[in-house]
């Protein structure tokens, strides 16, 4: 039997393991490096990074996130950095000298040493390696089908600058990249994988620092006796099966007028952008989302930044927590007047939103899917969208008339394009593939398919009610 002092030690040195429940995606994911989709406000942070080899410099945090559906494995990083620098642009380059995130995925949990990497800096160069002990590529891999965007994507280069406060990487990962390896893919609920994710600074304040911590006398982030266990959940619930931000209006009120006394020094007036922080109630991704994270963030300030603490009681601070609450509030969490039904009717009829949009299998496929639009957008938002025009056509969306050489005219939107050919939905909702020597002239319109006249279209009373329909809208994923 070992001694206890011997004991001790041994338990000691044993890596402390961390461990995520990845959550199925509750909503498309479009890959940008904007994290503005509900599926990525709806999924836990993985944690607070570890400094594994920490000797001065502010520990400058990351906040990763893991989703999954049954094609792809989906991964961002949200870095704070007051020092962003990336200059390397050769694919499989050495992105490690820059700002960069990675990540190792092992999905067989037992040899955790068959593992796969993503590396990629702040301007969007990835480095991969494939270690399974099958692979003899060499030592670089080229994964199957892998879209990832970075917030300087495709720049020629980053320099740091005075502005400089964060980056995010967003990447999806086909599955069928790790058939090899993994028992199932997709996987099980409940398949458990092993993985890490790490971090490196550029130029200054260097600091390196992982997901699961790596413990001495271990150097290196290819140490897979440390990777954190994962496991793939069951179907995600939607906000309506519990994950729904809850406030009371009343306290919502209350918490304005205090809020706008005693926090616009900084924040704007009414939660918008102020000289020195950020507006509390804006389309973006916020770190702090939970009545208990504000609650902190507000009575007890953050530390390391110019956020202080608050000398208001706790039930003014609750207060001031659900007006940021109501504040970020999607149309599903606040009460909205008038007759869902009847707006229902005015959807398929006489506001002709059927045309172009589907809700639960029906209706038309120009236009987005609208069925749990009401958990991704604000009422504001729903108002804006059919009552004020877009100055441009938004990104996916953009309306084309093209004449090929064979006389035939096709009027839709592009899909995507090559620089050798085309894929137009077109307004007869079929799928046009055609090669640029196909083209006899291409049009882009600068005008939105989306119409903004239903205020006009309808009366207030029908206004009311389509907005109630489309504030309805919320998949339950139970």
């Amino acid at each position: 039997m070992l001694p206890l002092r011997a004991l001790v030690c041994c338990l000691l040195s044993l890596p402390v393991l961390a461990q995520y429940t990845i959550q199925r995606a509750t909503s498309p994911i479009v890959i940008d490096a904007v994290l503005d989709e509900a599926a990525w406000r709806d999924a836990p942070s993985m944690g607070d990074f570890a400094f594994n080899w920490y000797k001065a410099g502010d520990k400058e945090q990351t906040v990763a996130k893991l989703l999954w559906d049954d094609e792809f494995l989906y991964v961002s990083w949200y870095a704070r950095d007051k020092h962003i620098s990336a200059y390397e642009k050769q694919r499989h380059g050495p992105v490690s000298k820059d700002d960069c995130v990675e990540i190792f995925i092992a999905p067989n949990p037992a040899k955790p040493a068959n593992y796969y990497t993503w590396e990629i800096n702040a301007i969007g160069t990835m480095l991969n390696r494939n270690r399974s002990d099958w692979y003899t590529g060499g030592p670089t891999w080229e994964p199957d089908g892998v879209e990832y965007r970075a917030t300087f994507h495709g720049a020629a280069k980053k320099d740091e600058a005075p502005e400089d406060d964060h980056w995010i990487v967003e990447m999806k990962v086909p599955l069928r990249n790790f058939s090899r390896d993994a028992a199932h893919t997709p996987p099980l609920p409940g398949d458990e994988w092993r993985l890490n994710l790490s971090r490196i600074g550029g130029k200054t304040n260097n600091q390196l620092s992982s997901w699961s911590p790596i413990p001495p006398p271990s150097v290196s982030f290819h140490t897979p006796s440390a990777f954190g266990r994962v496991v793939f959940s069951g179907p995600a619930q939607g906000r309506r099966g519990g994950r729904r931000i809850r406030f009371d209006p009343a306290e919502a009120r209350a918490g304005a007028e205090l809020y706008n006394r005693s926090c616009t020094m900084c924040h704007g007036l009414n939660g918008a952008a102020g000289d020195r922080a950020p507006a509390l109630g804006a389309q973006r991704r916020y770190l702090r989302s939970t009545s208990e994270e504000l609650f902190d963030a507000v009575k007890n300030g953050i530390k390391g930044t110019g956020m202080p603490g608050s000398p208001l009681s706790e039930a003014d601070v609750r207060k001031m927590v659900a007006y940021i609450h109501s504040l970020r509030a999607t149309a599903v969490d606040v009460e909205v007047p008038g007759n869902p039904a009847n707006g229902q009717q005015l959807f398929q009829a006489k506001a002709n939103c059927a045309k172009c949009h589907m809700v639960n299998g029906r209706g038309g496929i120009l236009g987005p899917d609208l069925s749990s639009i009401g958990a991704e957008r604000s009422l504001a938002a729903l108002r804006a969208a059919i009552t004020v025009p877009k100055p441009l056509p938004p990104r996916g969306y953009q309306p084309v008339k093209v004449t090929t050489t064979s006389g035939v005219t096709i009027a839709g939107i592009v899909k995507n394009q090559h620089n050798t050919s085309f894929q137009i939905l077109g307004t007869d909702e079929k799928l046009h593939l055609l090669t640029s020597a196909q083209i006899r002239a291409i049009h882009f319109e600068t005008k939105s398919l989306m119409p903004a006249d239903a205020a006009a279209v309808l009366t207030p009373a029908e206004l009311d009610d389509l907005l109630a329909f489309l504030s309805r809208l919320a998949r339950s994923r139970r």
